[in-house]
């Protein structure tokens, strides 16, 4: 065997844990695909308000009410918020329940 080829091997398993390390990082920083649907799904049933599917959703998600009001963004807008502009009152009056907020907190907050 020549020299080159005892290089070439370790270099290219060197090169490719590398690889498999970044990989294995970038998809850690980012939320699974079945979440990111499931979270999309709350913000539908919010925009179609529809008290039943946003249930149904918030369940799927696994995510109580007061974790996704404080972290989750539809249309750059908080939950409560982001129902009061698409005339959800039906399911912002259902946030606003499940999450102790006032009504008249939200219409000021405009």
């Amino acid at each position: 065997m020549d020299m080159s080829r005892h290089v070439r091997l370790p270099a290219l398993f060197g090169l490719g844990i590398t690889l498999a390390l970044s990989a294995n990082l970038a998809n850690a920083n980012g939320y699974p695909e079945s979440t990111e649907k499931d979270l999309v799904a709350v913000c539908e049933a919010i925009k179609e308000d529809n008290r039943l599917a946003l249930h149904k959703a918030v369940k799927r998600s696994r995510i109580s009410y007061k974790n996704l009001h404080k972290g989750l963004v539809c249309n750059g807008e908080d939950m409560l918020s982001f129902a009061q502009s698409h005339n959800a009152t039906s399911t912002g009056d259902y946030l606003a329940r499940r999450l102790n907020a006032n009504k008249s907190v939200l219409t000021a907050k405009r």
